[in-house]
């Protein structure tokens, strides 16, 4: 399969929906595995509420969900929205545009597709006022910070964790 030629990143549309599910359930399970004591497959997946909050991405002006599609099956898919910056006299205000979701199915990941999900997110973020990307990540051995850092992202803040118990 070759993603350099035949897949085609384009915003999501409704017909979208339940292919753009199975990639959400591969992401979760996929943080799962990485962080299971914070963490769970919820049995079962609540689709339909699911189905509803992708649906009210596309109609956010303000939210876009990019998908990576060829021959009409989705490979991978971007949620981002535009951000504000809580106005605070010691703080300096950004309009951002957050990356709350990249997903590539995993038998084709490390072939770009990531890396045209993100470009997308942050052109669309760019073009709505955004100065800035941002991004969570959890940090677990085989998870995406590398993939992040290779794009030029860098940590701002860390939350740390200590148990009690």
């Amino acid at each position: 399969m070759s993603t350099r030629t035949s897949v085609r990143i384009r915003q999501a549309v409704e017909a979208d929906l339940d292919q753009a599910l199975a990639l959400f359930h591969e992401f979760h399970e996929f943080h799962v595995r990485g962080v299971p004591d914070r963490l769970r497959v919820p049995h079962p997946y609540d689709d339909a509420a699911a189905r509803e909050t992708l649906l009210s991405i596309l109609h956010n002006a303000e939210a876009a969900l990019f998908v990576a599609e060829e021959a009409g099956r989705l490979l991978g898919l971007a949620e981002v929205y535009l951000r504000r910056d809580i106005p605070h006299p010691a703080a300096i205000e950004y309009t951002y545009g957050y990356l709350q979701s990249l997903i590539v199915t995993a038998s084709i990941r490390r072939r770009g597709l990531g890396r045209q999900l993100v470009a997308a997110a942050e052109q669309w973020s760019r073009e709505h006022g955004a100065c800035e990307m941002r991004l969570a990540c959890w940090e677990f051995a085989a998870g995406p910070l590398p993939f992040y850092e290779a794009l030029g992202y860098r940590t701002m803040k860390r939350t740390l964790v200590r148990p009690l118990g």
